[in-house]
């Protein structure tokens, strides 16, 4: 008799169902038909828990036929070292995930980072070479070309996707859209034509700089509010969703109110 069916015979000998050992085990109903029909085998801490369930040991459920060369001893050490393969492979499959979409927000900023420089030049560069790493604010967009010389492009992107490795992704790709957004924004929203003769023509640093705060925090709360998988149905999704829209219009508006309209 397999373990399966030892721990299948002394469910039905204790009047439980399976939905009721899956409550007081702890786990889904699907996980003791798996354990019943031979598909998986429960943890040790599992099977003490079963045992415990049943008024049994854990000797009996793991008790050997005549014609079986296992002893209980040897089983708990087997399940053991199952257990520890599947965290392994767990942990594998974890570490293959987080690289993957780490790798996706870096490829995020380097979209970014060609999309401003194919619209964000002046068209002034004479080589391949200088219009792709060129740095020099006047021959780049206000905002983007600022981003660049101050080296504050490379910094956030790095707030961005290290996160990431630590499987922190909702994070990493909030701050990657506030990134993009503030940007977008801070160039068609941040100019200032009043003051462009004191030195003042463009708010688009502080656009950006608001937006990409912001996206830290709601990144933050996403993380809070979100499991392994998205809810598309979750009312905090949705409810998560509207806070950052409005938070973003609210920064613009705020930040284009306070410009100066003259100066004397």
């Amino acid at each position: 008799m397999s373990l399966g069916e030892r721990i299948k015979e002394q469910r039905k000998s204790s009047g439980l169902s399976q939905e009721k050992v899956a409550e007081f085990v702890g786990v889904s109903r699907q996980a003791v038909t798996k354990w019943e029909t031979g598909q998986s085998a429960p943890s040790t801490e599992n099977l003490f828990k079963l045992a415990e369930i049943f008024g049994t040991t854990v000797d009996i459920l793991l008790a050997s036929d005549e014609e079986e060369k296992d002893t209980p001893a040897e089983q708990i050490y087997y399940l053991y070292k199952m257990e520890q393969e599947k965290k392994r492979e767990e942990r594998r499959k974890k570490i293959k995930k987080n690289i993957f979409f780490t790798l996706v927000v870096a490829v995020g900023y380097v979209i970014v980072y060609l999309v401003g420089r194919i619209f964000g030049t002046t068209g002034q560069q004479t080589s391949v070479i200088g219009w792709l790493f060129g740095d020099d604010p006047a021959q780049l967009s206000y905002l983007y070309g600022w981003l660049l010389h101050q080296n504050i492009f490379w910094i956030a992107m790095a707030v961005s996707v290290i996160p990431a490795l630590f499987g922190k992704k909702y994070f990493s790709f909030t701050t990657l859209a506030g990134f993009a957004l503030g940007l977008l924004i801070g160039e068609l929203g941040g100019q200032n034509p009043a003051g462009a003769a004191y030195g003042y023509g463009h708010y688009g640093w502080a656009i950006w700089g608001g937006i990409f705060t912001f996206s830290i925090v709601m990144g933050i709360i996403f993380e809070k509010i979100t499991k392994s998988t998205i809810d598309w149905k979750s009312k905090k999704l949705w409810v998560w969703s509207a806070v950052f829209a409005i938070g973003i219009l609210s920064i613009l508006i705020i930040i284009r109110m306070s410009m100066p309209t003259s100066f004397g």
